[in-house]
């Protein structure tokens, strides 16, 4: 799976809850056909401590998959990692859909700072297909509250229909959201995957993705802030004094120095 840096240990605000949770569609996803293999894993990653769960072939195998959970660090985040591939010498062999679901909560809680949040989403996304009737396709798509779609990886193959084939990624591979005070949102993702060989033939596709938490900024809350000894205040507040009254002084002097040479001159 995509984990992202290996630089953990980066802790977000406190003022800030974000979950996520991949799932795998068990309903949906189906066991693959003929000669056909097929396996999945689902990861969530929640202060740099890796969760997951995987499957081969029979997606029920799963079980629960990985339940939703906060994500706290920079670099945290959901992921899911598909493959699939099938050959045939005459009948059918066939994936029939495997799906997995993300979903990412956002609240600021934060009754005075507003916080933009990065994700980044890391994606390797391959598709091959080969004979008389072979096809595969995979993708991802992430989604804002309004149904608006932020980022995909959509890559098709169909030797029979061969002006149906490309490959289509985002220009961007980041999407952020801004959270006034108390505000909350969320974002969805559906990652899938499907092929099949009805002659002669073969097909594969691999799509790896992962949404992880890039940055954040904003906010006065920062853990890396070492508060100040209860007499450094008082010591700043006689230097700021005596700093403030000497440009008084040296200004004085100036205008002297100036009179002093103009007189001369006279």
């Amino acid at each position: 799976m995509l984990v992202g840096s290996s630089a953990w240990a980066v802790p977000i605000s406190s003022s800030l809850s974000i979950t996520g949770s991949v799932t795998l569609d068990t309903v949906n996803s189906l066991t693959p056909v003929g000669s056909a293999h097929q396996s999945g894993t689902l990861q969530r990653v929640t202060g740099g401590v890796v969760t997951s769960a995987s499957f081969t072939d029979t997606p029920s195998s799963i079980g629960s998959g990985v339940a939703s959970g906060s994500l706290t660090d920079i670099n945290d985040g959901i992921g899911a990692h598909f493959s699939m591939n099938g050959t045939s010498t005459g009948g059918t062999s066939q994936t029939d859909g495997i799906f997995a679901d993300f979903l990412l909560n956002l609240t600021n809680n934060s009754l005075t700072d507003t916080f933009t949040i990065t994700f980044r989403a890391l994606i390797t996304n391959t598709v091959a297909a080969s004979g008389a009737d072979a096809f595969a396709y995979s993708d991802i798509s992430v989604r804002d509250p309004s149904n608006v779609e932020v980022l995909f990886s959509d890559h098709r193959v169909d030797t029979v229909n061969v002006s149906s084939n490309f490959t289509m990624d985002s220009a961007n591979d980041t999407f952020a959201i801004t959270l006034a005070p108390g505000q909350s949102s969320s974002f969805s993702a559906l990652q899938r995957q499907r092929g099949g060989t009805f002659q002669a033939g073969s097909y594969s596709a691999d799509l790896n993705a992962f949404l992880r938490i890039d940055s954040v900024t904003g906010g006065n809350d920062n853990p890396n802030t070492v508060p100040l000894p209860g007499s450094l205040p008082l010591a700043l507040l006689g230097l700021v004094s005596l700093v403030a009254s000497r440009p008084v002084s040296r200004r004085r002097g100036q205008r002297d120095t100036a009179a002093e040479a103009a007189g001369q001159g006279a």
